[in-house]
Parts: structure tokens; sequence; C-alpha cells
């Protein structure tokens, strides 16, 4: 995997959940827990 296909997964991986939370207003520990998740 390239550096730009690995960045785009972990893009694509953030929009998802910021979309799939409403946005921001949570706190940084959901976000990371919900990125985590979504990446794995």
């Amino acid at each position: 995997m390239t550096e730009n296909e690995i960045s785009k997964e972990v893009l694509d991986a953030a929009i998802a959940v910021h979309n799939e939370l409403g946005g921001p207003g949570l706190l940084e520990s959901y976000y990371e827990m919900a990125l985590a998740q979504e990446l794995h």
C-alpha cells in the first residue's frame, strides 16, 4: 500500500466517524475510540 492509499483510508475513516457522531461537540476521547474502531 502506498502512502497516498493509506492517507485516503485514514481520511475516509475520519470523515465517516465525524458524520456518524454528528460533527463536533463530543470529547476527543469519543472520537479517538470511534476512529480506532473504524480503522480496525
